[in-house]
């Protein structure tokens, strides 16, 4: 009898066990499907990290390479939310070739940073188009030759004309003058002519000077020019390691004083700024400056007004955060960073070997002067 007990006892307990365990699972998913579901915030593709960042825009350009649908890589690019997607993807390519990546990946940024009109002079070897297969040329078939076809034949002239007969020239007629003689002194002939006057030129009339030709007109000087150069190591706070991103900006007038209240656009940033804003004794009136962050960079140009259009030539791309050109780096000085008095075949190779990106990596600097010319 008590056998019978525990094995009633311990039925029941595992058939106890079971129910709880399902009544745990079924509270368990209706207290996280329905009473407090995971709410996910915050994921946006611009939160990610820079590194997941050149990720993404890898496989958008792969995309563009297969499909060929700029507006689609537009779009994608557009949710990383950066300041200027196309100089992005430019800058990144060339990271790419100095990286010695694989040429797939090289050829699929190229071709999305020519589609988007930034490609650089780095990334033309690897726009180059395939060379078509030669075609076969078919041979030329025979050409039948033209059917007889009375031509008119011209009317012979009946009667032709002789052509007048030679006129027989005058004889001369012996003179009395005797021949001379030879003699060891030749003698001049006796009774020679006298010689006649040579014809007077009849009076030609004389030609009239040329009537005034305007000269030429020197093309219009453009209203403002400009000049970009990179902040080199030991100025604005700029070395080898650590250094501002930013460009700054000076506007001058004919003579070379500061203007202040002229505004500057940016293109990529879509900022506004205008000379005479940045209060510090370090900065003169006729002076601004563009700051940036990760992936930015600008290009510059003088504005009608905030908000206005362009009244002057846009400069030259400037990296802040990516690698700027070797010949700029070398010119700033950045080289130096790798070797004392390296020569710039040298600073290219270091950098093309990914030995050399110490060289003030991701915080560069630019000095831009724009220059009224009245």
């Amino acid at each position: 009898m008590s056998q019978a007990r525990r094995q009633y006892t311990g039925l029941m307990v595992a058939v106890l066990v079971v129910l709880g365990l399902t009544a745990g699972a079924i509270l368990g998913l209706l207290f996280g499907w329905v009473i407090m579901p995971v709410n996910y915030v915050d994921t946006e593709l611009a939160d990610l990290s820079p590194e997941a960042k050149e990720e993404y825009i890898l496989l958008v350009a792969t995309a563009y390479y297969y499909d060929g649908d700029l507006e689609r890589a537009r779009n994608r690019l557009a949710e990383l939310d950066l300041p200027n997607p196309g100089q992005s993807v430019s800058v990144l390519c060339e990271a790419c070739i100095a990286e010695g990546r694989s040429e797939e990946d090289i050829r699929a940024m190229a071709t999305l940073a020519d589609g988007l009109g930034v490609a650089s002079p780095q990334m033309v070897a690897y726009l180059a188009s395939p060379t078509p297969e030669p075609t076969n040329t078919p041979l030329p078939t025979d050409t039948p030759l033209p059917s007889d076809t009375p031509t008119a034949t011209p009317e012979v002239p009946t009667s032709t004309p002789e052509p007048p007969t030679d006129t027989p020239a005058p004889e001369p007629t012996a003179t009395d003058t005797p021949l001379p003689q030879p003699s060891d002194t030749p003698l001049p002939p006796s009774d020679t002519p006298k010689p006649t006057s040579p014809p007077q030129p009849t009076n030609t009339p004389k030609p009239k000077p040329p009537t005034n030709t305007p000269a030429p007109t020197q093309p219009p000087q453009p209203k403002w020019s400009a000049s970009a150069r990179l902040v080199g190591p030991g100025e604005d706070g700029q070395n080898c390691g650590v250094g501002n991103l930013q460009i700054r900006v000076t506007t001058v007038d004919a003579g070379g004083s500061q203007i202040g209240g002229v505004w500057i656009f940016d293109k990529y940033s879509q900022q506004y700024q205008v000379t005479g804003n940045v209060d510090s004794p370090d900065w003169g009136p006729g002076e601004t400056k563009f700051e940036y962050g990760i992936g930015g960079g600008g290009s510059l140009c003088v504005a009608s007004g905030q908000g206005g259009g362009c009244i002057s030539d846009w400069t030259r791309d400037m990296p802040c955060y990516y690698l700027p050109p070797v010949e700029d780096l070398y010119a700033a000085g950045y080289c130096n960073c790798c070797e004392p008095g390296i020569s710039l075949e040298r600073c290219r190779e270091l950098i093309n070997q990914g030995t050399c990106f110490a060289t003030g990596a991701e915080h560069f600097s630019w000095r831009v002067v724009f220059k009224r010319n009245w």
